[in-house]
């Protein structure tokens, strides 16, 4: 039996390396590439939040009733920041005359519009993961004290950083 294994196995061996041999192999690399995105809208150009003044009554506050969607989509590979700035109110029969940002707040439900704006950026919303999304945004303003009377406006600016 020793001897019939003696036989089989180096015959067994080389049919092993015999059809290694005879197989033959090769790869190669595909390559794409992902354009960064980075995009960002708005859904209004501007916003009318109306007048403190609403049916004979002063009002201490008012709000959007509407909110601004901002879409933004990003996949930068370090993550991405929205913030938002806005500048102070200015008049608009009196560029002399203005209003503090911080008397404006945003919030992303209308039900809890509570970040103060002022002449610094805030953060909206930030991620480390690709994002195609949009958020709504509300403002109120709180009324100003011993302001003149007239109409005024401010430049909101939302921006989108790729960190």
């Amino acid at each position: 039996m020793r001897r019939g294994l003696r036989l089989i196995l180096p015959l067994l061996l080389v049919v092993l390396l015999v059809g290694t041999a005879l197989m033959a192999e090769q790869t190669h690399m595909i390559y794409v590439t992902i354009p960064e995105f980075l995009e960002l809208e708005l859904s209004a150009t501007s916003i009318d939040l109306g007048s403190f003044m609403v049916n004979g009554v002063l009002m201490d506050r008012i709000a959007s009733t509407e909110p601004l969607v901002v879409k933004y989509r990003c996949n930068h590979t370090s993550g991405w920041e929205l913030k938002v700035s806005a500048n102070d109110f200015v008049h608009t029969a009196r560029a002399d005359v203005t209003i503090p940002a911080a008397y404006l707040s945003w919030g992303k439900d209308a039900d809890a519009i509570n970040n103060v704006m002022a002449n610094h950026e805030s953060v909206v919303e930030t991620g480390m993961d690709p994002v195609d999304a949009s958020i709504n945004i509300y403002y109120a303003m709180d009324l100003p004290e011993n302001s003149l009377a007239g109409e005024y406006s401010s430049t909101v600016t939302y921006t989108l950083v790729a960190l």
